[in-house]
């Protein structure tokens, strides 16, 4: 590699926008693949395997579908950025790494025998909220890293980031049901404040 070749930048026309965002939405796709095919296997298997079924998985399960399809929305304001370097492309790439990791330890497999969903919940609190919590301090950070200055939803995304800390902190179940609401409200407020019209 040239050297001096992570600090250049490359202005963003639309051919290198596409190209650009290509292994972003890629790696975004792949969260949203495994979701689709963890239901699909589970409905294929769900007369075989007796499955406890849990509100609450079945809740964070649904906002991670959720934010994959709302972080694809939301890169195609990436080709508002007049310049890129390597290393804020790598910043960027963050992001769908972050949202993939969080669906994988979110999803069991479906083995032989019985699944308790509210088990494998408790199991996987910890690793599965750190890293939905590193995925809202990207997204707060996001405007600032690849424009200079924070976007109008920073304060939002940051109080995500609050209260994925909290979940991953505490295994009080109440406290877990009542954010896992919250946490779909404030979704709502952002779509509708933030992404409701493409870009």
């Amino acid at each position: 590699m040239p050297a001096g070749l992570a600090c250049q930048a490359m202005e963003l026309d639309f051919r290198a926008f596409a190209f650009i965002i290509a292994l972003a939405a890629v790696v975004n796709g792949l969260g949203m693949t495994r979701l689709l095919i963890g239901l699909a296997e589970y409905l294929r298997r769900k007369a075989h395997v007796e499955v406890t079924h849990s509100r609450l998985f079945g809740a964070w399960a649904g906002f991670q579908f959720v934010m994959h399809i709302l972080l694809w929305w939301q890169l195609w304001t990436v080709q508002q950025i007049p310049v890129l370097t390597f290393l804020t492309y790598l910043y960027l790439l963050l992001g769908p790494i972050f949202l993939f990791l969080a669906t994988s330890l979110l999803l069991p497999d479906v083995p032989e025998g019985p699944v308790d969903l509210g088990g494998h919940y408790a199991d996987i609190r910890k690793p599965y909220f750190t890293v939905e919590l590193m995925f809202w301090l990207w997204a707060a950070l996001l405007g600032l890293v690849l424009e200079g200055a924070f976007r109008p939803a920073a304060p939002l995304l940051a109080v995500f980031a609050g209260i994925m800390a909290v979940l991953r902190i505490t295994a009080n179940r109440s406290v877990h049901v009542a954010l896992a609401i919250v946490s779909w409200l404030l979704l709502g407020v952002f779509i509708v404040s933030y992404a409701i019209r493409f870009g």
